[in-house]
This record gives C-alpha cells, structure tokens and sequence, in this order.
C-alpha cells in the first residue's frame, strides 16, 4: 500500500515516471533503490545519445547547406583572390578563408584552406605565362627557389606540434611589418642605378647587332649555318647560363628552403615570405619579382593541393569554382601588374604586407 501511494505521488510529479513505478513494484523493498538508479542511468545515456545523433544530424545539414552556399560564391571569391594573387602574390587561403568563413560558418577552416589551394595553383599558372610573356621572370632562379620550398614544407608540417608557433607568428607579422616601409624604399633608391644598367645593356646589345650585320663580319655565313644547323645553344644550355653567381644562388636555395618550412609550420603560403625577401636581396624589379615568385609557386601549390586531397581537405566542386574565378582574376590582375605604372606594384606589395601582417598577429593565441 506504502509503494502504490509513493507512486501515485511520484507520477503526479513526473508523469514519465510510469516505468520507475512498475520497476519499483516488480522489485524487493531492499533493490528497488539500486534498480531506480541503474534505470536513470540507462536512460540518461540513452537520452545523451539521442541528443548527439541530432546534434550531428543538424550539423551534417549545416554543412550541407554552407557548402551549397559557398559554392555559388566560389567564382567571384576565386576572382577577388586571383587579382590579389597576382598583384601582391599573396592569394589562396588569405583571401579564400576570411570571405568564405563569414557566410559559411559550418565548413571547416581547414576544407576552406585546402580547397583554396586550387586557387592559388590556378592563378600561378596563369600569371606565370601572363609574366612570361610580358619577360618578367628569371627561370633559373624560380628553379632555384621551388625545389627547397616543396622539401621544406612537409617537414614544417611536422613540426607544427614541437614549436611555438605563436611566437614565430609574431616574429613573422614584425618582419613584414619592417620590411613593408623597405620594399618600396629600396625601389626607390635603387632605381636610377637599375635604369642605368638597362640602358647600358641595351646600348651593348644595340653595338654587337651593328657588328653582326656590318659587310664582312661573317653574319650572313653565321646566320646561314645557324639557319641549316640550328641554334648553337640548346635551351638547357641557356638556362644554366642564366644561372645567378654562387652566392645569389644559395640565397634564394635558402629563401625558398625557410619560407617552405615557414609555410608549413604556420599553414600560409611561402610566396609570403617569399616576396619581401627576394625583393630586398636582389636588385630586380617588382615585376620581376612577383613573376619569378608565382613561377615557383606552380608546382608547390599543385604539391599542396594534392596533399589536401589526401588528407580529404578538398571539396572539388567548390575548388573547381575557386579555380575558374582564379583564372579570369589572376589573368587581369597580372597583366594590370606588368602595366603599372611606377610606384603603384610597389604601394600594392606595401598593402598586402601591412594586412597580412594585421592578420597574422589577430591568429596569435592569447
């Protein structure tokens, strides 16, 4: 009688507890406790259960939908990042990330970022023949660059998890920081000297053509055996006579082996440490050197993206959109580049710079 009216009272108060009251009038007085208590446990893990088949169901239809939506937006954001790609160098992920992530919070940073590198392999290759053609690119150095580069950014990969990467971001955000003011300033001071030598080659190029085609200096016998023959000079022999002096040659080896490894360790491009660098180790011009960069960066980002692929970190159809704006952007951007007039590619490497340096220390955990 005492169970029958403690029961009554408890269904009052909870009417779920139906099965607590039979479990109660089923078991002796001394289990009836311990019954009650295995019973809620059961029931909670079944309730958590249910709750976490729900709360992935909902975030496999989040996902679903922002994938949907970040698709459609993949063209014009592919475009964006293909113009500043091939302006200032630094694409990809940079650009694809931060628009991408505001619109699409359900998709992961790091799908974001894999399938960017479509974009960033897209708008190198374009602007490489977009530079090559306006010959804007020194081909022995890109060579140089690349090879370490690529061997360097799985082994940063790695060491993700053994060093502070707080504090090389926050070395990193101050190196651009400094050498955003250097870059253009070094232009600046190094241009009439560099307008120079130009027109002095130029004028030596001007005297050996007037020599060839002098009466009797044997140019028309040479351009005859030239013309029967061939060329003299194979193209790899031309390339490796366009190779740079030993000690310009293990700079950029090394440039592209730290900003690889960099790269790696941080999850950015290496063309943003590429770029300051090379722009104040060499006296190119800022054409040359955003050509000769983005160069370098072909086969590293085809080596990145197949990489993400593996890790599953590429959603294609949203690369593919990524990749299509890519092409149209980083094929007007580039040639807006080698048409600039003076100062302004500069006044774009000092922008990308200062924002990329802005963002790499709002990454920096506090």
């Amino acid at each position: 009688m005492r169970r029958a009216c403690s029961c009554a009272g408890l269904l009052q108060q909870r009417p779920d507890a139906l099965a607590e009251c039979l479990l109660a009038a089923a078991l002796p007085s001394a289990a009836v406790a311990p019954g009650i208590a295995a019973f809620q446990m059961v029931k909670t893990a079944a309730v958590a259960a249910r709750s976490v088949q729900h709360g992935a169901a909902a975030a496999a239809a989040a996902l679903a939908a922002d994938l949907q939506r970040a698709r459609r937006l993949a063209a014009p954001v592919g475009a964006a990042a293909g113009v500043v790609g091939s302006v200032a160098g630094s694409g990809g992920a940079a650009v694809v990330v931060p628009l991408m992530s505001r619109p699409c919070p359900a998709i992961p940073q790091r799908l974001l970022a894999g399938s960017s590198m479509a974009a960033v392999l897209a708008t190198a290759s374009v602007s490489t023949a977009v530079f090559a053609a306006a010959g804007c690119i020194d081909g022995p150095a890109a060579a140089l660059i690349c090879p370490p580069a690529m061997l360097a950014a799985p082994l940063g990969a790695r060491w993700t998890a053994r060093l502070n990467c707080n504090q090389i971001r926050r070395v990193l955000a101050y190196f651009l920081l400094a050498a955003a003011p250097l870059v253009p300033l070094k232009f600046y001071l190094f241009q009439p000297a560099a307008a120079e030598a130009a027109e002095a080659e130029a004028s030596q190029e001007g005297e050996q053509q007037a020599v060839a085609a002098a009466p009797g200096s044997g140019g028309s016998s040479s351009m005859a055996s030239s013309s029967s023959g061939g060329e003299a000079d194979s193209w790899a022999s031309q390339f490796l006579q366009g190779m740079p002096a030993p000690g310009t040659a293990a700079v950029l080896a090394s440039i592209g082996g730290i900003a690889g490894f960099v790269g790696g360790l941080l999850g950015i491009g290496p063309a943003t440490l590429v770029i300051p660098v090379v722009a104040l180790a060499t006296p190119w011009q800022p054409a040359v050197v955003l050509g000769t960069t983005l160069t370098a960066m072909v086969p590293t980002a085809a080596a990145g993206l197949a990489q993400h692929h593996r890790l599953g970190n590429v959603d294609w159809r949203l690369a593919a959109g990524l990749a299509a704006g890519s092409v149209l952007g980083g094929a007007a951007g580039s040639q807006a580049a080698v048409h600039m007039p003076p100062g302004a590619l500069e006044a774009a490497f000092t922008a990308a710079m200062l924002v990329l340096a802005r963002m790499t220390l709002r990454q920096i955990k506090r």
